[in-house]
């Protein structure tokens, strides 16, 4: 006689989910000057650096001089993402719990990459200047390291530390980010450039047992404009940019409109500038 027990066995179901692999904190935060503001929009005001004169006469004149200004703007940009959930899934999920705190949870991951993605694009983009905030000033292309058909060099990492370095700045604890993905640490390492100290230092940037090679702070953000495929990394010094951070905001509210349907919103306020050009660029990287 047939063995039917195995005919009825039965499958257990997990009660919890589990959230897929992603970035879920703001890995650029301590690499921001951040600022919040009251309205739409908020200006900078930037003064450019004085030089004394050689006085020569003994009670001459008194020569004025005039300084030069500029004004960088930063406008606010609302932010939201929400689920529904119907009203009959709790009873359809059975064991398995409805995912409002899932999405909220994820919600907050989705908030840390859009801060970190307001910082590279804020650093790197157009920003808007004039008394009026409204004429837009592209990104110089002298910070722009060009692709050249390779992935990224110790050429470039030098070309990129002398715009740091002819910026003049006098602070030397400010640390400096580049933004890079995985396929750029694996260029470091395969580039015959590198010495056998250097090997090592790169070896243990590649296993996350460091973040600091020729004085850059590494940190990987997949979501970099890539076109064609060549990959602009980006990078600047603490203080170049300005990040607007609004609070986070997260509601459950039933839908009447929707059958009593169950939302899951959450909203934010995020915006910036790029405060200082000499102080960020770009490099183009083949992948």
């Amino acid at each position: 006689m047939a063995d039917v027990i195995p005919t009825h066995y039965t499958t257990q179901f997990s009660s919890n989910w589990i959230s897929r692999v992603q970035q879920s904190r703001c890995r650029l935060d301590s690499f921001i000057e951040w600022d919040d503001f009251d309205g739409e929009r908020k200006r900078y005001d930037r003064m450019s650096s004085q030089s004394a004169q050689e006085r020569t006469e003994r009670k001459g004149p008194t020569r004025i001089t005039d300084t030069t200004s500029d004004s960088r703007w930063a406008y606010r940009r609302s932010y939201d993402l929400a689920n529904l959930l119907d009203k009959d899934d709790a009873k359809n999920l059975g064991v398995l719990v409805l995912p409002t705190s899932q999405y909220i949870m994820d919600h907050t991951k989705a908030y840390h990459r859009n801060c970190d993605d307001i910082a590279w694009q804020t650093a790197s983009g157009s920003v808007m200047t004039g008394e009026a905030g409204t004429t837009s000033t592209v990104f110089p292309v002298a910070n722009a390291i060009a692709g050249g058909g390779t992935g990224l060099t110790i050429a470039k990492l030098l070309a990129a530390r002398e715009i740091i370095n002819d910026a003049d700045q006098d602070d030397d604890t400010a640390p400096t980010v580049l933004c890079v993905t995985a396929n750029q640490i694996t260029d470091l390492l395969n580039t015959t450039q590198i010495t056998n100290s250097d090997y090592n230092t790169v070896k243990a940037l590649a296993a996350g047992a460091v973040d600091t090679f020729m004085g850059f702070k590494f940190v990987i953000i997949k979501r970099l404009t890539t076109a064609a495929s060549v990959r602009t990394c980006v990078g600047w010094q603490k203080g170049a940019i300005k990040i607007m951070r609004g609070a986070k905001s997260s509601d459950i509210s039933i839908r009447k409109d929707l059958s009593d349907s169950i939302q899951i919103r959450s909203d934010w306020h995020l915006g910036g500038t790029r405060i200082h050009d000499e102080l960020v660029f770009t490099i183009d990287c083949a992948e």
